[in-house]
């Protein structure tokens, strides 16, 4: 039994509609970490490259060390360093949902890839957001340094420590003339 979700990206028309591709496992703790190595070791570190991978099909599961020989069940096939199809490798397009209507999908999560940033934003089944994460693994350098160190989660319900990586908050704005506390 496999944890259904969705991966994928807004799509042009706004950010409210998303255009994405069914994957029958993937779970936070084992997914992010594949989408990171499809990102680094397969597309290059190209955001777009791993946007258009995933859009391609609809996945039993994403594993980045899948090789053509890979054994398959009856139904899917090996896409190497990307994952295992569900069903034929036909072109079909790819499920376009407004976010707010994600319950309607029955999946438990939807990933959203930010070509702008290199960040994936999790969201519950519910289409509530719970967590962002980096695509840069959080165990090695960055190529640029960061100016302030991430913390381990923006959502941390579901959470293994270490796992990923957040964007740092922004620093409080300070009390000026004209400003007052709201709240």
């Amino acid at each position: 039994m496999g944890t259904p979700c969705y991966v994928g990206v807004n799509a042009p028309a706004g950010p409210a509609i998303v255009r994405a591709r069914y994957i029958h496992d993937g779970c936070p703790s084992s997914l992010i970490p594949q989408l990171r190595g499809i990102w680094a070791a397969t597309t290059r570190r190209d955001t777009n490259a791993l946007i258009e991978a995933v859009l391609a099909y609809d996945w039993a599961y994403l594993r980045s060390d899948i090789t053509p020989d890979t054994q398959s069940l009856p139904g899917q096939n090996s896409v190497a360093g990307i994952g295992m199809t569900l069903g034929d490798t036909d072109p079909e397009p790819a499920t376009v949902f407004p976010l707010h209507r994600a319950v309607d999908l029955g999946a438990s999560w939807i990933y959203l890839i930010n070509p702008a940033d290199s960040t994936v934003t999790v969201y519950g089944g519910d289409g509530d957001p719970v967590g962002i994460h980096r695509l840069h693994d959080p165990t090695e350098p960055e190529e640029r340094p960061a100016r302030r160190p991430h913390a381990a989660c923006l959502f941390p319900r579901h959470a293994a420590p270490g796992s990923h990586t957040l964007t740092p908050a922004r620093p409080r704005h300070r009390l000026a003339m004209g400003c007052r506390r709201t709240g």
